[in-house]
């Protein structure tokens, strides 16, 4: 059985949204019907949502709208997932940000549900091999 003097070093949800670890993505969350706070992982926002003006000029995209299909696929999975299940796989079809034109290719997520810094639900989208 371990205790508190067992651990070397204790990292909250907190902790990962300051260092940049983890994007918050709980406003625009809400605003399609999400009740309780969303992050996304660094190596997801990289992936799946960044899009500058250095990116591609011939996939017709912006980070908002990225973000808001990442989001709205999330949705539809945990519509459609057990109600007993606090992981669910994603499906997410998205323009590559470094690939060859703007023919968008498969992508899995999965999303986590689970206890915040307090206790809280939460809501975590990883990629596949992310804990």
């Amino acid at each position: 059985m371990f205790t508190d003097a067992d651990i070397i070093y204790r990292i909250t949800r907190k902790d990962l949204l300051d260092s940049g670890d983890l994007v918050d993505v709980t406003e625009h969350a809400q605003t399609l019907g999400f009740l309780h706070p969303v992050a996304v992982t660094r190596a997801v926002w990289i992936d799946c949502v960044e899009w500058t003006e250095h990116d591609r000029k011939d996939a017709y995209q912006d980070q908002k709208g990225r973000l808001h299909d990442l989001l709205w696929m999330v949705r539809a999975a945990i519509a459609q997932a057990p109600d007993a299940t606090d992981t669910i796989n994603v499906l997410l079809y998205r323009v590559e940000r470094n690939g060859e034109g703007p023919r968008p290719s498969r992508c899995w997520l999965k999303a986590m549900c689970g206890p915040g810094d307090n206790g809280e639900p939460v809501l975590t989208v990883l990629m596949p091999d992310e804990d």
